[in-house]
């Protein structure tokens, strides 16, 4: 066991407790678990899904239409797959 962790918390110093607590594994493994948990939830969820899947094309759509901007996806009508639109 951590001799910091085996005195008293009266008997720390802010710096001593603030140590001892950096460095408890069931601290460490926590903090992990939490991050994970966020990371998972946060980035994937609402950046990777709502953000990339559905926020960002409703803008992209909107701006599209303020700048009368028209994309050309169709490969059947705008050349070869490369998006070229003439024979190399």
């Amino acid at each position: 066991m951590n001799i910091l962790m085996a005195q008293g918390h009266e008997d720390m110093s802010v710096w001593e407790e603030a140590w001892s607590i950096f460095i408890d594994p069931a601290h460490i493994m926590a903090e992990l678990g939490w991050t994970i948990i966020q990371d998972v939830i946060l980035v994937w969820l609402l950046y990777g899904t709502l953000w990339k899947k559905v926020i960002l094309p409703r803008l992209h759509d909107k701006f599209d239409k303020e700048h009368a901007i028209v994309h050309h996806d169709d490969e059947s009508t705008h050349g070869d797959a490369q998006g070229h639109d003439h024979k190399h």
